[in-house]
């Protein structure tokens, strides 16, 4: 562990206690752990604090050196003196999670990898994201994208240190740790990801007081730095894709910032000491692949600097700068975010600087499902990114497996939560085909965003990792098929679809509550159907050889909502011996279905002689009639 100290008394003790505290000294002993604590010449006690601790714990190291200018001299001295097989870089303004380095240094030890990253918590700043462990990726890889951490704020097997010769430029006040990042990650052995576990939190002082919350170092010194970085990746890496997305990270972090907050008021020759050193990098790397990866903004800026127009520039930095973006204009199926000099014809900047139509992305989610007096209720959201708060619409559309039909209602706004909306689509299945009744088929919930001609589309998914209960099939009036429409999420992909004219699964929308042989003689039931509509229910005891059947319509009552009642007597006038099967008949608008009754939960066989009702393997309501010349009937409890 090494860790360059400079004024930095109030976080001092809280980085020092982090470290002694780290579950990996109980677990391979305190005296494993290495700790050198370089003073870099501090004014404000840090220095005292230091021998203080070290006074009580052998493991830290404390060393006093003159002000170096920067964390590079410290950091240099803390490798010359490092004995260990790792090295983790810590600044003394942050602090590391409890179990940061154990699960660092068995994540190394298990793969053989030489770079370790933990996962950032910023607090008061930005700070990289990493989510997921990952055993085993390279810096090219772009998905966990390792380059966008050019910090060294992680653990590296010191071996690969000592065989390159890293070290850090002295008396350079930021980003002197990035070629060393760099080049460690070219040469690494595999790179491994700590995403599961808070490792690192990186914190900005309270009081403003780091040399990157004041600015960082000057533009002169500030550019050639990354212009050193940049020159080592462009030597590395092809011209292509990956090489773009290498330097647009350096564009975006350490070159377009300096065109931020702080550069209107910088003076003039530091104003134009940052255009001349933004100039040098974007004439070597500035691409048209890179630029595809920017937005107005950074297009703009961009081309201010190549082309002198400092004018243009001025006014350009400080929009958005509040909180509120530059407004946006959609024109057929082309956006464009309006900074200054849009179409300006004494500036000629091409309209393509303004244009942000390939950034335009959908966001879309699916929240919930649920019946709602007959309809299918749809909550989630799906919208246009980048277009503020230009007209955009959305809407639901059901499109059937098959590709031969689709019907679309209005996916609306009804709240916010935060920056997300809360969006309804309510598809009432008995009038959604042009007036009629949806048809029978596989349907997929397809999201369709439009502003202007700019359209996206997708299905709608739940958020990733999460799952979204499906609330059962209804009977609902369907064209051409069984009465019946159940939602779900597809296999695989887990996006929202409708199984209608049959079940598709999941709980059936008629469920028997309860059935009985009564002294009149007939039989009882008591059955619950899940529907809005007004449906026509049918008992039928069928004999399984299909020579004789007696069916009789059973009353209906709405209960509440969705559900309604169906009770009623089925006469067994005319039950011959064999055996008997009980089916339930709906019908609805002009869709007919018959299916198999299901025998009650509590289902018990009754002393009546010549009947006796029994739940068959699957589960369904069946009688046995004996042969016999006269039957006695009683009740069977269910």
């Amino acid at each position: 562990m090494i860790m360059p100290v400079f004024n930095c008394r109030p976080s001092l003790e809280r980085a020092l206690r982090s470290v002694r505290d780290q579950s990996i000294g109980r677990s391979i002993g305190p005296e494993a752990m290495e700790v050198i604590a370089v003073d870099d010449g501090s004014t404000d006690g840090s220095a005292a604090e230091l021998d203080r601790w070290a006074a009580g714990w052998p493991a830290l190291k404390v060393v006093h050196q003159p002000n170096s200018g920067g964390p590079g001299g410290p950091r240099n001295t803390g490798l010359e003196r490092a004995t260990g097989e790792y090295v983790f870089f810590l600044d003394a303004d942050d602090r590391l999670g409890a179990e940061a380095l154990e699960r660092m240094v068995a994540m190394a030890d298990a793969n053989g990898t030489d770079v370790v990253i933990g996962r950032y918590v910023g607090i008061g700043r930005n700070a990289p994201r990493f989510d997921r462990d990952v055993p085993r990726t390279t810096v090219l890889a772009a998905d966990p994208p390792v380059y966008d951490s050019l910090s060294v704020l992680k653990l590296f097997r010191r071996s690969l240190i000592e065989r390159l010769g890293l070290r850090f430029p002295q008396g350079q006040f930021s980003h002197e740790d990035q070629l060393f990042a760099a080049r460690a990650y070219f040469e690494a052995d595999g790179i491994s990801v700590v995403g599961e576990y808070d490792c690192y939190y990186w914190i900005d002082r309270e009081d403003g007081t780091s040399v990157l919350q004041r600015g960082g170092a000057g533009a002169a010194r500030h550019f050639a730095c990354i212009g050193e970085v940049m020159r080592y990746i462009g030597d590395r890496v092809p011209p292509g894709a990956d090489r773009d997305r290498l330097m647009a990270r350096h564009f975006l972090n350490e070159i377009f910032s300096r065109f931020g907050r702080r550069y209107p008021s910088l003076d003039p020759a530091e104003q134009a000491a940052t255009r001349d050193g933004a100039r040098l990098l974007l004439e070597a790397w500035w691409t048209a692949g890179v630029a595809k990866r920017f937005g107005a903004r950074g297009r703009l800026i961009a081309h201010c600097v190549l082309n002198g127009l400092d004018e243009l520039l001025a006014r350009v930095v400080p929009c958005g700068l509040d909180g509120t973006p530059p407004p946006v204009a959609v024109e057929g199926a082309r956006a464009f975010q309006l900074y200054p000099g849009f179409r300006d014809a004494a500036l000629a900047v091409p309209e393509t600087c303004y244009e942000i139509t390939h950034r335009v992305r959908q966001r879309r989610r699916l929240d919930a499902v649920e019946w709602n007096e007959g309809r299918l209720r749809v909550r989630g959201y799906a919208f246009l990114t980048e277009l503020g708060a230009w007209d955009q619409s959305a809407r639901l559309v059901l499109r059937q497996r098959d590709g031969a039909a689709e019907y679309q209602v209005p996916f609306d706004v009804v709240a916010w939560q935060g920056e997300l909306p809360e969006m309804v689509a309510d598809l009432d299945l008995a009038t959604l085909a042009g007036g009629g009744p949806l048809p029978a088929g596989r349907w997929d919930a397809v999201a369709v965003m439009r502003a202007g001609d700019i359209m996206r589309e997708g299905v709608l998914l739940p958020r990733p990792g999460g799952t979204v209960e499906t609330p059962g099939a209804r009977v609902v009036p369907v064209k051409g098929g069984a009465p019946y429409a159940t939602p779900y999420l597809t296999t695989g992909t887990g996006a929202l679809a409708l199984h209608c004219g049959g079940l598709a699964g999941g709980p059936a929308p008629v469920s028997t509550v309860a059935a009985a042989l009564t002294r009149v003689p007939a039989l009882e039931l008591a059955l619950a159907v899940r529907t809005a509509a007004d449906v026509e229910v049918t008992a039928v005891l069928r004999r399984r050889d299909g020579e004789a059947e007696i069916e009789a319509p059973l009353p209906v009552r709405r209960r509440s909502g969705d559900d309604v009642e169906v009770t009623g007597r089925l006469p067994l006038d005319g039950l011959t011996p064999g055996t008997w099967d009980a089916w339930c008949r709906v019908a609805v608008s002009e869709s007919v279905d018959e299916r198999r009754l299901r025998a009650p939960e509590r289902l018990q066989a009754a002393a009546v002689k010549g009947i006796e009702p029994y739940s068959t393997e699957k589960g369904n309501l069946s009688l046995k009639v004996a042969p016999r010349r006269r039957i006695r009937m009683g009740f069977i409890r269910s």
